[in-house]
């Protein structure tokens, strides 16, 4: 479901700071784990041996990378699931499908008017099996979830996964909201883990190990109010620098014919960057809000910031309410109220 998951923005890093070199093997536990915000960031890659350098007991000095644009990934318990969307991602009934966490995405901009009110969708990943996968896709609409799963079960890497293992999957999923729009994909996904080594951020250095992954993806999508249905073919190749305990990959560029087009890292310093989230109790309305209204936060004043689904902080200030601009996108935003997370969605 790549398209659907905003690939210039998911699946970045974070990690703790190691002295030694060390060979590690991934695990569960140093995948994405629920309630912990990883502090990311894109940047442009300017010196491609970066993706050149592969083997045993190597170093990438990635010391010179710029951030050029927040971009958190923030794993949500899959406990906190919709009712409709545990039916099929929590139940003791579906251990195909069991899933250990979902991500919030925005739903992209059509450009036209859908006759339901889709907010987003949510991306199932399962973590605690013997691989890490996505199972499935919840759209959003009014607080539930339309649970979609994943005809073919999208496998990442098998868990644990060491230095020199490679693997091969497929995955196919398929969408259809008749007479709106439908979606299928058909993929194949190869991975190595190529290297194993140090890596050298401008916050400090990190023992890791480099998975490389070349993916082919065909995407057939119809959308009845553009008429004739359409074709993209995806072929890209993802280097992922994992650390121990990171949750997600410190370091990932995405190569696009070649040339490296995406690329992330984490920005953290020191020995720890995980930053739990604490949830705010506040019950802030209307939610979902409308582009011009306004959203209210209490009868208090409190210190808020509003950051967009690409993570970049659009609005701050200190009120009891925010005039939301008429011009703002629709979609899922993040705000932090006094130091505490929420979430609301803007429609038109």
């Amino acid at each position: 479901m790549k398209f659907f998951r905003n690939v210039m923005i998911l699946v970045f890093a974070l990690g703790s700071g190691l002295e030694s070199k060390a060979q590690i093997v991934i695990d569960s536990n140093d995948l994405p784990q629920a309630g912990i915000t990883y502090d990311v960031v894109n940047t442009a890659i300017t010196d491609f041996n970066l993706v050149d350098i592969s083997g045993p007991d190597v170093t990438w000095d990635a010391s010179s990378l710029i951030a050029l644009g927040d971009a958190p990934i923030e794993p949500v318990d899959i406990n906190n699931a919709s009712i409709t969307a545990a039916l099929v991602f929590n139940s003791p009934f579906n251990s195909t499908y069991q899933c250990d966490y979902y991500l919030p995405t925005v739903f992209p901009d059509l450009g036209i008017e859908i006759p339901i009110p889709l907010e987003g969708f949510n991306n199932f990943y399962q973590t605690s099996g013997d691989h890490y996968a996505i199972a499935g896709v919840g759209l959003s609409a009014s607080g539930f979830d339309l649970p979609v799963t994943y005809d073919d079960i999208d496998e990442f890497f098998p868990i644990p996964f060491s230095f020199e293992e490679s693997f091969e999957s497929t995955a196919a999923f398929e969408l259809n909201l008749e007479g709106i729009l439908s979606y299928a994909l058909d993929q194949t996904r190869s991975v190595t883990a190529d290297a194993w080594g140090t890596l050298i951020l401008p916050g400090g250095s990190f023992s890791v190990l480099r998975t490389r992954t070349e993916l082919n993806a065909i995407d057939d999508i119809s959308i009845a109010q553009l008429g004739e249905p359409f074709t993209i073919e995806r072929d890209q190749v993802i280097y992922q620098w994992w650390g121990t305990g990171t949750g997600v990959p410190l370091l990932e560029i995405t190569e696009i014919m070649g040339i490296p087009a995406l690329a992330t890292f984490q920005n953290i310093s020191g020995s720890s960057g995980l930053m739990p989230v604490e949830p705010s109790a506040m019950n802030i309305y209307p939610n979902p809000v409308r582009a011009g209204g306004t959203l209210n936060l209490g009868s208090k004043m409190h210190s808020y910031s509003i950051f967009n689904i690409q993570g970049n902080k659009i609005k701050d200030g200190k009120s009891s309410s925010i005039d939301i601009p008429s011009n703002w996108s629709t979609g899922n935003y993040k705000i932090l109220i006094d130091g505490k997370l929420e979430r609301f969605v803007i429609q038109r």
